[in-house]
């Protein structure tokens, strides 16, 4: 008879991004329940953010348009949270400004993965981009 060894503690990402944030959240979002979408843009955005915090440059990129706040409404529209975080940062020219941090809040994280694993838009077109596919073979067409 073995006996499960506990799960080890994984580091909570969104604490220390809350914590380094220098603006508190002062938007008051009334929160439901989020039924999933079948917009591709916010299925790519999703998929990411489940994995890590991302930039709004990065959520520009992930979605693969030029507005990615604009996807992040209307998932707020749906029932998501979404915080974006400002973190303090030097821009190119050396002088100090905020950068916005879109990250999962321990509500959505669920509620994001439900609605993904259920199928809610995961058709195929919505897996990924074809730069995603050459990211993950080095460019090489796949062989299988």
């Amino acid at each position: 008879m073995s006996r499960r060894k506990p799960a080890p503690e994984q580091p909570d990402l969104l604490a220390d991004v809350t914590r380094l944030s220098r603006f508190p959240q002062h938007k008051n979002r009334l929160p439901g329940q989020f039924q999933g979408t079948d917009n591709p843009r916010a299925l790519r955005l999703l998929r990411a953010l489940l994995k890590q915090p991302l930039t709004r440059e990065s959520a520009d990129t992930v979605t693969g348009a030029s507005n990615g706040p604009e996807e992040v409404r209307k998932l707020r529209e749906q029932g998501l949270e979404l915080p974006c975080f400002r973190l303090g940062v030097h821009d190119r020219d050396g002088l100090w400004t905020y950068r916005g941090l879109y990250a999962l809040s321990h509500r959505d994280r669920p509620q994001v993965a439900r609605a993904l694993h259920s199928g809610k838009g995961g058709g195929q077109a919505t897996q990924g981009t074809a730069s995603d596919d050459e990211a993950t073979t080095g460019g090489q067409p796949d062989e299988s």
